[in-house]
């Protein structure tokens, strides 16, 4: 099982072509799984939401990937 820090219905998902499958993929959100938090991605497949891809390493709290999360891409973050 995973948690997520973001109300699904406020996630923002685009589609984006999976190895020739159109899927609903979504922003990098804050997510944990039993190893920690992380920034990842989620997609929807078959309508259901499940974890899509890791980008960091894991965290110990939500707080600390958060940060990461918030932190502008020039200074090593994920903040577009």
């Amino acid at each position: 099982m995973f948690k997520i820090q973001k109300k699904i219905e406020d996630i923002k998902f685009i589609t984006v072509n999976v190895y020739g499958t159109e899927m609903p993929v979504s922003e990098n959100i804050v997510m944990a799984s039993a190893a920690g938090w992380y920034v990842g991605k989620l997609c929807k497949d078959d309508g259901i939401v499940q974890p899509y891809d890791r980008f960091t390493d894991y965290f110990a709290t939500a707080e600390e990937a958060q940060i990461v999360l918030d932190t502008p891409m020039e200074q090593g973050g994920f903040y577009e």
